[in-house]
């Protein structure tokens, strides 16, 4: 359930997540077209789109916060700035894959065209959720709107915004109006609310089965006073995403109709019509996937923080041994589900960054991602194998550093269908050469040693010693301590193909015949200059 693939740059973690994470949610499909990789990204994004797939790549400055939740300063109804716990990656995937389905009543009737659907919010969440435990325990709609007073008599908006006040004067309807007068005059029996969980999520849809009635609140400063009864159809704890009925996000109104370039009417039918297993299994497979990149540049204290334990596998919830915490800012009871799965990407080569945390390892299962050379055996480049290229610079690499600091096999791949020598050579000049400076923090000799330079002859070297002295630059008298050698980039060995060649084999010779006409032009002028060095 927890997998880490990790392995030098380049050797194609991140794109083995698609693979690793098909396998989970959709095995049959990957079977079926595991040679297809255009088919296998379209499938992945899908899965993306449905949130069953999360991505987030871990660096220096995420935390707790991000990752689990913490805190973001809104204004309340009055305009004051408050702050509200907000969910992060991790809390919001374990959410959506606990989500159970508390109440399933069927409706007893069809919902047509001519149904009005509205949004409401019953109290926030985290200040006002008794309110939401009240009404879903009734059977009642309660709207906080209207200062507590009875609005039984209004006849009209007009009466509503008399109640209420009247206009201030500033010329502004008082506050709640709309929302008061959808509530008191417009609402039917028989309507459709969709009760929301803040902008991205709700938590339960129910039919309204009676008028609008005053029902005084007996605690002070309680005005949710206005009430109609409802027969809850569906109630879901964890909320759900409002992407299985909605087009695209609520507003902030407390309560406002769906149009229909909003609400997707067919959605919302089938999930109404399904049993509480079948609401479930519309929503996809029951496994949820979180991809972390990167997962060794993060903090894994910091931002795991006491849920490094909850992933154990016999700590989720179902397991042997389920363990649940109260999160530090929402107050509430959370435990990791069983049909969550964690697969990260370390790159090995920063592994110095930052210490892999032994939490992390314990709890993880590592698989190795080497560089796979034997991928590029159609890549010849002007007689050049690519793939014997790659194998003996990865193993003077290892000999002067070690494996995790290899080169992979993707930087390559583009020779695959670009076997041209301005191809190689870009690759060289712009992905491979400075990756070796940076392993080798810019020892240019060392660096002359991978690439088999101090074998070769001087034309045929990437690194060649700069022409520039040290008295030359200083004067015959500076007893300063600067480099005995400084070096450069012989640009003209990247078009060169002896100059490849020599890394692998310096005694290899260039078959003239088989060379494009550029190359071999290219490659004579460097014999012939080879042949004045002599």
């Amino acid at each position: 359930m927890n997998q880490i693939l990790y392995g030098p740059p380049g050797t194609g973690k991140t794109h083995t997540t698609v693979d690793e994470a098909l396998a989970i949610l959709d095995p049959s499909f990957l079977a079926a077209h595991r040679d297809n990789r255009a088919m296998l990204k379209a499938r992945f994004a899908e899965l993306e789109a449905s949130k069953h797939v999360r991505f987030v790549t871990f660096h220096q400055s995420f935390s707790y916060e991000d990752f689990v939740e913490g805190l973001r300063a809104e204004p309340n109804a009055s305009g004051q700035l408050i702050f509200r716990p907000v969910d992060g990656v991790f809390k919001e995937i374990c959410d959506s894959a606990s989500i159970k389905v508390m109440v399933d009543t069927p409706s007893g009737k069809a919902f047509g065209a001519e149904t009005t659907i509205w949004k409401m919010s019953l109290g926030n969440r985290y200040d006002e959720n008794h309110i939401y435990e009240e009404c879903i325990r009734e059977g009642r709609l309660l709207l906080g709107w209207g200062l507590g007073r009875d609005f039984s008599a209004a006849a009209s908006k007009e009466d509503i915004s008399r109640f209420l006040g009247g206009d201030g004067q500033d010329g502004k309807s008082p506050r709640g109006l709309t929302a008061v007068n959808y509530f008191v005059r417009e609402m039917k029996v028989g309507d459709l609310v969709i009760i929301s969980d803040g902008n991205s999520k709700f938590r339960a849809v129910g039919e309204v089965t009676g008028g609008y009635r005053h029902m005084p609140r007996d605690e002070e400063g309680d005005e949710f006073a206005q009430s109609r009864t409802v027969k809850w159809l569906k109630v879901f704890n964890p909320s759900m995403d409002c992407s299985a009925i909605l087009n695209n996000d609520f507003t902030q109104a407390a309560l406002y109709k769906l149009g229909p370039r909003v609400i997707d009417r067919v959605k919302l039918a089938a999930l109404l019509a399904a049993s509480a297993t079948d609401v479930l299994a519309q929503q996809g497979p029951r496994q949820r996937v979180l991809i972390i990149d990167e997962i060794n540049r993060g903090n894994i204290s910091r931002i795991f923080g006491e849920l490094i334990t909850l992933i154990e596998p016999s700590r989720r919830t179902g397991g042997d041994e389920p363990l649940s915490v109260v999160l530090p800012y929402s107050k509430r009871p959370f435990s990791v589900p069983d049909n969550l799965y964690l697969i990260g990407t370390m790159n090995t080569s920063d592994r110095s960054l930052t210490g892999l945390d032994i939490a992390l390892r314990r709890r993880f299962v590592f698989k190795e991602m080497p560089p796979r050379p034997e991928l590029l055996e159609a890549a010849v480049v002007d007689g050049i194998s690519i793939k014997g290229l790659l194998t003996v610079m990865n193993q003077r690499i290892e000999a002067l550093l070690d494996r995790e600091h290899c080169l992979g096999h993707a930087y390559f791949l583009p020779l695959l269908k670009d076997r041209s020598m301005a191809c190689l050579a870009r690759i060289f000049r712009h992905e491979i050469l400075p990756l070796l400076e940076e392993y080798f923090f810019e020892d240019w000799e060392r660096i002359g040693w991978v690439l088999n330079d101090h074998r070769k002859p001087p034309a045929n070297c990437f690194i060649v010693p700069s022409k520039n002295t040290v008295s030359g630059l200083f004067g015959d008298d500076f007893d300063g301590r600067v480099p005995g050698k400084s070096w450069q980039l012989n640009a003209a060995a990247l078009t060169n193909v002896a100059a490849y060649l020599g890394v692998i084999d310096h005694r290899a010779t260039v078959p003239a015949g088989e060379l494009s006409g550029s190359v071999q032009e290219g490659t004579q002028a460097n014999a012939a200059a080879q042949q004045r060095d002599a």
